[in-house]
Formats: C-alpha cells, sequence, structure tokens
C-alpha cells in the first residue's frame, strides 16, 4: 500500500486538507494518506522544514512526503520532486526542504510543472488541491518521477538559514542553534546526539557532566527525564528526535530564557560557558 504524508499550514478548522485526501483518493484510492501536521505556524516555512526532517525516518522509504507551507503560492516560485533514500518530497522551492537536503544520500530533483498531471483550472491560491495533491497520487499509484519535470540541480534549491551549524569552537565547546520551539516551549537545538557523542563521548543512557549556555544563562549537566530537576526549573535534555532540547520542567522554555529560533547555542564540559548557571 503506497504512503503519502501530508504536512500543511491549513489548520483543522478549514476544509484545505480534506479536499486534498479527495483528490488523492480520486486519482489513487490505495495509497493510504497519513496527516503529519496541519497546524505549522501559518508560513512557518522553517517550522515545516524541522517536521518533515525529525519525522521522515518513521515512514517507509518509498512515502511520498507532501508539504504545503506556501507563503509564495500563485507566484513564480517553483515547485520540486525531491528523491532521498528516504523517500520522496514534494514541496515548495522556499527552503522548506533545507534540513532534508543535508541527507548525504544521493538526491534528484525535478520540477513539478506537467500540466497533465494538475487538476484544471489550477487556482492561484491553492496549488494543494490542484498541483501538490494530484502529483503525489500519481507518484503513488506508479508514476516515474521525470513526468513531473525537468530536472533540476540540487545545489539551485533554496537553503534556509537556521543559525550556525553544529560544530566546535575554537576553544573546543560544541556550538549550535536553536532551529524550533515546540508547543510545550521547548527550543528544539541542531544539536544531535552524535554531536554530543564525538564532543563528550556521552552515552544514551547516562546524565552528563556539561554546562550548556543559553543567551547569558547557563544550565548545568544533560538529564535523562524531565523530573531529573524540580518543578520549574530549566534542564537540557536530549529529546524523542535525537537533538539536543532546553525544557524547564513544567514550564516554557521559549518564554524562561527569553530565546527562539536562530539562538546559539553551546556546551562546554569544563563549565566555563559564562554566568548565570541554571
Amino acid at each position: 500500500m503506497p504512503v503519502i504524508s501530508l504536512t500543511t499550514d491549513f489548520g483543522l478548522a478549514d476544509p484545505y486538507a480534506g479536499i486534498m485526501k479527495g483528490v488523492i483518493a480520486s486519482i489513487c484510492p490505495a495509497a493510504r494518506v497519513i496527516d503529519l501536521t496541519h497546524l505549522i505556524d501559518p508560513q512557518d516555512v522553517h517550522g515545516a522544514a524541522y517536521v518533515l526532517s525529525d519525522a521522515r525516518p518513521y515512514f517507509p522509504e518509498d512515502t511520498v512526503h507532501v508539504c504545503v507551507v506556501d507563503p509564495g503560492v500563485g507566484s513564480g516560485r517553483r515547485i520540486v520532486a525531491l528523491r532521498t533514500a528516504a523517500g520522496v518530497f514534494l514541496a515548495p522551492d522556499n527552503g522548506v526542504l533545507s534540513l532534508v537536503l543535508e541527507d548525504p544520500a544521493p538526491v534528484e530533483v525535478f520540477r513539478v510543472e506537467n500540466p497533465d498531471i494538475f487538476l484544471h483550472p489550477v487556482s492561484r491560491t491553492f496549488h494543494g488541491r490542484d498541483v501538490f495533491a494530484p502529483a503525489a497520487a500519481y507518484l503513488a499509484s506508479g508514476m516515474p518521477l521525470g513526468r513531473l519535470g525537468a530536472p533540476v540541480a540540487a545545489h539551485s534549491l533554496v537553503r534556509l538559514d537556521f543559525g550556525p551549524h553544529a560544530g566546535f569552537d575554537k576553544d573546543g565547546g560544541l556550538t549550535g542553534a536553536i532551529i524550533a520551539v515546540d508547543r510545550f516551549g521547548n527550543l528544539v537545538s541542531n544539536i544531535t546526539r552524535a554531536h554530543l557523542q564525538e564532543a563528550f563521548g556521552i552515552r544514551e543512557d547516562e546524565d552528563v557532566s556539561v554546562c550548556v549556555q543559553v543567551g547569558d544563562q547557563v544550565i548545568s549537566g544533560i538529564v535523562g527525564s524531565y523530573q531529573s530537576v524540580r518543578q520549574g526549573t530549566p534542564l537540557a535534555i536530549i529529546g524523542s528526535t535525537g537533538r539536543l532540547e532546553i525544557s524547564v520542567n513544567g514550564g516554557n522554555a521559549g518564554r524562561y530564557f527569553v530565546a527562539g529560533r536562530g539562538d546559539p547555542v553551546t556546551l562546554r564540559r569544563d563549565g566555563t560557558a559564562g554566568p548565570g548557571a541554571a
């Protein structure tokens, strides 16, 4: 059974997501459609990029992932189909595929421009219905990717700025950035478990004596659960996606630290991250 995932900023009050699913069912009734989320903040391309990247390992490798977070709908922006080892991604070329493109696996990209597969007339404001949904359905039915349109060089795709890439500074510290804030206010960074293992020899099952700096405040240690600290106390934890997260037990880290997407995060084993330890 082919699988199609849907990620949009349409919300749940309006019929847009349901209409897309109706189009898919009309063309490929065998497809299983999974609503990844329709609650991306309106026009939040950065947030959608994070969702796509972290969800992809948990889907079958031949999944067609559709992302319609598209502030440029109706303009000259491209719609592209990107094939990776994790599946096919249909999305506007607005940077929403930035994190998927960090995958080292070979990729091929095609422009979605073949009018024979669109619904007509094509609305200038609802490409989700008229372009994305039919394209996804035809791909799920077995249509070759190349029938969508002309090939596109992967390096030409729009890339978003998520702040500094995770890496080491001249003093041996591990630096990265906040790439997302979830609905609980957790600050999700681009520092992964692999980075932590390389920098500090951190194992998955242990608390770690490092200092984590966000802004001018420092958290002592990375813990294994929220309950490792008192209610209302900030903490650093490796979240379910394998990324370092900054949280507050029973609170909102975004408000606590007055921090958000793009803000730097620094880790040091020697505790020299700065004043303000929490």
